[in-house]
């Protein structure tokens, strides 16, 4: 159930993107990939408001964070045990023989952006700071979870 919820998210978030692939709701990298851009789109929005490179905009800042929690909700199921040699995608093996502590990362992921979803910015230096909690989240993830191909 939460695969393919996660499957929709991932078609209907992806409709206009460039890089769309095509999520196959029994392939958890593909939808995890797709759910990825979403999450990397998100954060250049708000990283381009931060800057200001991209004008603030409450609501787009507000569906930007939304994006990024919504992704948070359905990550833990896809990281399924046997896909740890997979090639398609940056996961690193630290996900699969450290399962508890990604699955604590996670889990701050989805309440951190949570508390970003549910107090909408106002201000650039709201977002900044909403965002700052955030951004560490995606930072040490990465770091200790993510491989360079």
């Amino acid at each position: 159930m939460a695969l393919a919820a996660t499957a929709t998210f991932a078609v209907s978030a992806n409709a206009g993107s460039h890089n769309f692939v095509a999520a196959d709701v029994n392939d958890p990298v593909t939808l995890r990939i797709n759910i990825m851009q979403n999450v990397g789109a998100a954060t250049g929005l708000v990283s381009g408001m931060m800057k200001g490179n991209v004008p603030f905009d409450p609501i787009a800042a507000q569906a930007a964070l939304s994006t990024i929690n919504t992704a948070s909700l359905g990550l833990s199921g896809l990281f399924p045990s046997g896909m740890d040699e997979n090639m398609r995608s940056t996961a690193g093996p630290a996900i699969w023989a450290d399962a508890d502590s990604f699955k604590s990362a996670i889990a701050k992921f989805i309440a951190d952006t949570g508390a970003a979803k549910s107090s909408p910015p106002a201000t650039v230096e709201e977002l900044q700071a909403a965002f700052a909690i955030v951004g560490a989240n995606c930072q040490s993830c990465h770091k200790a979870y993510r491989i360079k191909r």
